[in-house]
């Protein structure tokens, strides 16, 4: 997986540095500070693969620092999830607020970023059970199989997330990156009958586990401030 992430970031580095025209540059090299907007647009590749999900995450960060960035992240997930055992939904919203620290040495004007970052994640969401399965050895009837809604509101997670990746300057003040990302529940409402399987923002939740994964794809248009 590394090598396909260096790869990607080498063809995004050449895109930026084919763009650049020759200029006369200054002795001191100047830093762009700003505000970056943009999604996650990983999500919307996975609406046109995966008919049963939905989601937006908008992404914002700001630079503090020549090597240190502000994040925040706020999106909403809405999934059905249909396994050999339950079928249900969930729905809700979630939020992260971190930062990452930048530990590639750009030259000249490139403002491209290989970092590590750490993040505080937080979900509000609900699940709609619509059936589940129930183990039975007298199987003639299907008695297994129950088809029953029942529906399980304000429940919560939070996590702490992990991330490294990079982004790319692909055109003036125009990024393109991509991440992984490795969280660990921290703290979570669940109901007594019922297991937090899905969790929006956090990803899948494996059984008898407070570990997820996950990666992202990330364009963002920057809002340059000043430079320093």
């Amino acid at each position: 997986m590394l090598k396909y992430f260096i790869s990607l970031f080498l063809i995004l580095n050449s895109l930026h540095v084919f763009s650049q025209e020759e200029i006369i540059k200054d002795s001191i090299i100047k830093s762009k500070h700003g505000l970056k907007i943009g999604i996650d647009f990983g999500k919307q590749i996975r609406m046109l693969t995966e008919p049963e999900y939905k989601g937006l995450s908008i992404l914002v960060d700001y630079r503090l620092h020549d090597k240190i960035f502000l994040v925040f992240e706020f999106g909403s997930e809405d999934k059905l999830v249909e396994n050999e055992i339950l079928n249900f939904n969930t729905k809700g919203k979630f939020y992260k607020i971190g930062t990452n620290y930048n530990v590639f040495k750009n030259l000249n004007d490139l403002q491209n970023e290989i970092f590590i970052g750490l993040r505080f994640g937080n979900s509000k969401f609900d699940h709609q059970l619509n059936s589940f399965k129930i183990y039975n050895l007298d199987n003639y009837w299907n008695q297994n199989l129950v088809e029953q809604q029942s529906n399980y509101n304000n429940l919560s997670a939070s996590w702490i997330e992990f991330v490294v990746g990079f982004k790319a300057q692909v055109i003036n003040n125009l990024y393109m990156g991509i991440n992984l990302k490795v969280n660990r529940l921290i703290n979570k409402v669940e109901p007594d009958n019922f297991k937090n399987l899905f969790i929006p923002g956090f990803n899948k939740v494996l059984e008898d586990s407070n570990i997820g994964v996950g990666f992202s794809y990330t364009i963002q248009y920057q809002i340059p401030f000043f430079k320093k």
